[in-house]
C-alpha cells in the first residue's frame, strides 16, 4: 500500500492547506453519521454512586473505591489490563456475575442506558447484519420498521452486500460500527463505553469524538486511546 501523504486528527486540519482541507471535508461526508441527543434537562440527579467498594472473583481485584456519576458528567475508569476496569463497569450496571467483598453501590434504576463494549455478544454471530439490527431493536422492546434498518445501515457506511454477512463474518470495522448502532438504539441518558475507538478508522472516531462532546446525558468510558481520553476528559478512578 502507499503510504499516506499526511497524517490528520482533528485539531490539525484547522492548519491544512485550502485544498487539502475541502479533499478531507469531502472524504468525512462519505463517513458515518452519528446522532446523539441525550437529556435537555438540567437536572444533576445522581445515577450511579460507589462507597468503599472492593470487587473481583475468587478474590478482590481492588478495594476501597469511591466515586459518583451524575448526569452530563464523564467518568473514566482507567488501569492497567488485568485490574478489573471491565469487571467494575459490569458491577455498577447491576451485573449479578462479579462479586462484591465490601461497599455498596447506588443506583438510578429508571434510566436509560447505551452500552459499547469491546465484542460484539456472541448471540448475534449468526445472524445476517440485516436481522441481527433488527433483533438488537426487538431485545430492547423497541419497534423497528424496514426504513428505519435500511437508513442506519446507510448511515454506518454498509451497503447491500453486506445485509446478509454474517455478524461473524464482519471486520473489526464493520462490527464497531455495529456496536454503536446497539449503544443508541435507545436514545441513551447514559452511555457507557469500554474501547470504542479500538476497530474505527481514523474519521469514525472523530466523528464519535464529536458526537460525544455534544451528549447532553453522563459517559461512563474506559479507553486507552491517549487522545480520545483527552477530548472527552472527565473525572478519573484509578484501578
Amino acid at each position: 500500500m502507499d503510504r499516506p501523504s499526511f497524517w490528520i486528527d482533528k485539531d490539525s486540519a484547522l492548519a491544512l492547506k485550502p485544498k487539502d482541507l475541502d479533499r478531507y471535508d469531502k472524504y468525512k461526508a462519505k463517513n458515518v453519521r452519528i446522532g446523539l441527543h441525550g437529556d435537555d434537562s438540567k437536572s444533576v440527579r445522581l445515577i450511579v454512586k460507589a462507597t468503599d467498594l472492593s470487587v473481583g472473583y475468587s478474590t478482590p481485584l481492588f478495594a476501597n473505591k469511591n466515586f459518583e456519576l451524575r448526569d452530563n458528567d464523564k467518568l473514566e475508569i482507567r488501569g492497567r489490563n488485568g485490574t478489573g476496569k471491565s469487571t467494575l463497569v459490569k458491577v455498577l450496571l447491576g451485573e449479578p456475575d462479579p462479586q462484591v467483598f465490601a461497599g455498596e453501590v447506588t443506583r438510578e434504576l429508571n434510566i436509560r442506558i447505551g452500552i459499547y463494549w469491546q465484542e460484539v455478544p456472541s448471540n448475534y454471530f449468526k445472524l445476517p447484519l440485516k436481522n441481527a439490527i433488527e433483533q438488537i431493536y426487538l431485545n430492547q422492546d423497541i419497534n423497528i420498521t424496514e426504513t428505519k434498518v435500511r437508513q442506519l445501515l446507510s448511515d454506518y457506511l454498509f451497503n447491500e452486500d453486506d445485509y446478509k454477512t454474517l455478524v461473524a463474518d464482519l471486520s473489526g470495522g464493520q462490527k464497531a460500527r455495529l456496536q454503536i448502532i446497539a449503544m443508541l438504539a435507545n436514545d441513551p441518558q447514559l452511555l457507557v463505553l469500554d474501547e470504542p475507538t479500538s476497530h474505527l478508522d481514523l474519521p469514525s472516531i472523530e466523528e464519535l469524538e464529536t458526537a460525544l462532546l455534544h451528549f447532553r446525558g453522563a459517559i461512563l468510558y474506559i479507553s486507552h486511546d491517549n487522545y480520545f481520553r483527552h477530548k472527552l476528559g472527565g473525572r478519573v478512578v484509578e484501578l
